[in-house]
């Protein structure tokens, strides 16, 4: 038994192709669903969906080592404890709260939301890493697209009710705390050095502009 779930493991790594594919399903689906009449049990599985993405983007990682668990463990907590910085006392990002949309909270904190900032900065920096500058060279520019990408998530994620904000506006502290958090994280990558090896992240990362960008248009 054990045997054979090794191969089909093994089967499943040496094709980026699968994992796309199954990427790729969730995020189309979930565009087309969450303008349907089932928009609400779509809309239920967003945590699912990012639990999914983490463990292809992770099948797909060809380095596993200390550097990386290290790099989730600093991002996870240092996004989740931002977060609850923010809804406690509206510190970093403004005033806001998170509704059950994102699932299990602690403390009003969604325990998903730091597993959304490592998909978000890992892809990010796998795509920067693609260059030939020095880590520490990278670190603005790797900021700057993730305040971008959050510019994208904004509005459809106040329609979708993952989070909301006072008086519905988002305010210019938010893009600046996202540009402070990120600069931590990627200064914390170049730092450790972690690995971005993968073979998927560039469809990871693609999806989610897409999704965010579609549903912008759409809503």
């Amino acid at each position: 038994m054990y045997s054979k779930l090794t191969n089909t493991l093994q089967f499943i790594q040496s094709r980026p192709a699968i994992g796309i594919v199954i990427l790729s399903a969730f995020y189309f689906f979930g565009i087309i669903g969450i303008q349907s009449e089932a928009a609400k049990w779509f809309i239920e599985k967003t945590a699912f969906n990012l639990l999914l993405s983490l463990v292809i983007l992770l099948t797909y990682q060809q380095t596993f080592n200390f550097r990386l668990w290290i790099g989730f463990l600093f991002c996870y907590f240092i996004g989740f404890f931002a977060e609850y910085l923010g809804v406690t006392y509206g510190i970093l990002f403004g005033s806001y709260e998170y509704p059950d949309t994102l699932g299990i909270q602690w403390n009003g904190v969604p325990v998903i939301i730091g597993v959304n900032w490592f998909l978000l900065t890992f892809c990010i920096w796998a795509l920067m890493r693609k260059t030939s500058f020095s880590p520490a060279f990278l670190i603005i520019p790797a900021t700057i697209l993730t305040v971008l990408v959050d510019i994208l998530i904004e509005p459809v994620a106040i329609s979708l009710n993952f989070w909301q904000w006072e008086n519905n506006t988002v305010p210019l502290q938010n893009y600046v705390g996202w540009g402070f958090i990120s600069f931590l994280i990627f200064s914390f990558y170049a730092l450790i050095r972690i690995p971005t090896d993968n073979k998927i992240y560039w469809a990871l990362l693609a999806w989610q502009i897409i999704f965010f960008a579609s549903l912008n248009f759409l809503l």
